[in-house]
């Protein structure tokens, strides 16, 4: 493996000017990722404040004795929490099928690189900590990969049919379901030397788990079994008893933390940045559980609070019992999770997708109202694998890997043809239209002298002539596509690998397809190259 880096512009207009350092930090943030010291500053700051060590430390531990195979890293990372100067380097991420999208994969990596390098240089314990958003209840944008068809991602979505709000934590796996899809999964990848082996390594997790989730750690912690990382799903009821006192704040303080995302958004608005987070007007950023499904809870008023889709009224001295008393009823939704996970762990920098960025930067009031800072945003490393094959037809049709990654290749195929072919028809073809239609004109002139009732046919008649000549043209150029379908085909290989749909490889194609045709290392090898948090895009040679 080899690694370069590309100045990738990126759609997010925010992130350009994160990366370029064009924003104006302290509008968004409490720390500026881009000064030397931001770290050792955030160390510093965490020093000040309390954390539930102990009993965080003793919660992980059970947790983790779920997960088979060596243990021993992650076991000693979580005794480690106890340390007094101890902090974590944490990013999270939905539970999707076969780990979903490879921009996970690339999270992990991310969190795992920064915690190694900060611990080296700050002298304390550093722990990556891995968020599993469990508590999410949109299954469909989990229960999919895609694989290769006809130069296409085709989209392979799992047979299941769960409760519409029901949390992914608690949805049952189906076993026999999801073995066959796994087995269909594979069908599509390709049989190579390594199918069998990670297909009895994935049919083996999914008899130890009895979730969705179960089954998306047990393959997470396969991937990264050496590496001493952490798991956190934040669907565990068990997490909520460490909860508590950070929902009665959210209850108390719960009109100025809505308050506090509109005031921020206007902000951002202010700034020429689009919002992300959408909240319903009144909405306690909170959801309560009922039947297997969650709701979200709204405000009447700063004393009165209910959940419309059930009929449920709950006053604040009810919502407070009820934290105290089965807190598991709760969850958090996207302006809560991070206040909740900064109550939970000494965090020294959350590493953030691009969108994930933009939304924290929206809450930015509400870590003030909270009483504590947010911590350093940091985006993870985007990555593109380019495989050697892609690379030499890239080289061969002097194609740059920045066009491809930027604009697809639909311009580079009607070069090409337009370079090998002997005359232009587009030209052609429009100048014979324009000429067809002025004499059809005249002769439809002629005509309705004779008959004006025909003047509805005789126009259909026109646009019939116009549609012959566009088949003329279509047929040609089909022709031509077919005259040199190696190389558009390769033309088309190259996108369907870096930018298949015209979206980022990262957020298309899965890690089980790479470790199929590359071997079940692949994942370690990825991991042993070095990072460097840049802003720049990371190109890896395979």
């Amino acid at each position: 493996m080899e690694i370069f880096e590309l100045s990738l512009r990126s759609s997010n207009q925010f992130m350009n000017d994160f990366n370029e350092q064009k924003l104006k930090q302290d509008k968004f943030f409490d720390y500026n990722i881009h000064t030397n010291e931001v770290f050792q500053h955030r160390a510093a700051d965490l020093k000040n404040r309390s954390f539930q060590r102990e009993e965080l430390s003793a919660y992980l531990k059970r947790y983790a004795k779920r997960f088979s195979g060596n243990l021993e890293k992650t076991l000693e990372n979580i005794e480690r929490l106890k340390h007094p100067e101890s902090v974590v380097v944490i990013g999270g991420q939905q539970a999707g099928l076969l780990t979903g999208p490879l921009y996970t994969i690339h999270k992990i990596i991310s969190i795992l690189v920064l915690a190694k390098n900060e611990e080296k240089k700050l002298g304390i314990p550093v722990i990556p900590v891995f968020w599993i958003a469990g508590e999410d209840h949109d299954f469909a944008e989990i229960n999919h990969v895609f694989a290769a068809k006809n130069h296409l991602p085709k989209k392979m979505a799992i047979k299941d049919s769960p409760l519409k709000k029901q949390p992914v934590s608690d949805l049952p796996l189906n076993k026999q379901k999801t073995v066959e899809w796994i087995e269909q999964v594979f069908e599509a990848f390709g049989e190579t030397d390594h199918s069998n082996h990670l297909l009895e390594q994935l049919i083996s997790m999914i008899q130890n788990s009895a979730t969705y989730v179960e089954f998306f750690e047990h393959a997470i912690m396969e991937l990264f079994k050496h590496e001493g990382l952490v798991l956190v799903n934040s669907g565990d009821p068990g997490l909520r008893q460490l909860e508590k006192a950070c929902f009665l704040s959210i209850v108390d303080q719960n009109r100025s933390l809505y308050d506090a995302v509109k005031i921020q958004q206007e902000e951002m608005h202010a700034h020429h940045y689009r919002s992300i987070i959408e909240m319903p007007e009144n909405s306690a950023n909170l959801f309560y559980h009922h039947e297997g499904e969650r709701f979200l809870i709204e405000r009447k008023n700063d004393e009165e609070f209910f959940v419309s889709e059930i009929g449920l009224s709950l006053s604040k001295a009810e919502l407070i019992d009820l934290i105290n008393t089965y807190p598991q009823k709760l969850s958090n939704n996207v302006v809560t999770r991070p206040i909740m996970q900064e109550h939970l762990f000494p965090t020294l920098a959350f590493i953030a997708g691009p969108g994930e960025v933009t939304y924290w930067a929206e809450l930015k009031r509400v870590f003030s109202i909270m009483e504590i800072k947010m911590p350093p945003v940091l985006p993870r490393l985007t990555i593109t694998l380019l495989e050697r094959s892609i690379e030499r037809n890239m080289t061969e049709a002097n194609i740059s890997l920045e066009d491809v990654l930027q604009n697809g290749v639909g311009k580079l195929i009607d070069d090409f043809l337009q370079s090998v072919s002997p005359v232009d028809m587009t030209p052609l073809v429009e100048e014979a239209k324009q000429k067809i239609s002025g004499i059809h004109e005249g002769l439809i002139e002629s005509a309705l002298k004779i008959d004006k009732s025909l003047e509805p046919l005789l126009k259909k008649n026109g646009l019939f002539i116009q549609e012959q000549l566009d088949f003329l043209h279509r047929t040609v150029e089909k022709r031509k596509q077919q005259q040199h379908e190696v190389q558009i085909s390769k033309f088309k290989a190259m996108e369907l690998s870096l930018l298949p749909n015209l979206q980022p490889q990262e957020r298309i194609w899965n890690i089980y397809y790479y470790l199929n045709k590359f071997g079940p290392e692949f994942v370690g090898e990825l991991l042993n190259l070095s990072y460097s948090f840049n802003g720049k895009h990371k190109i890896v040679k395979i």
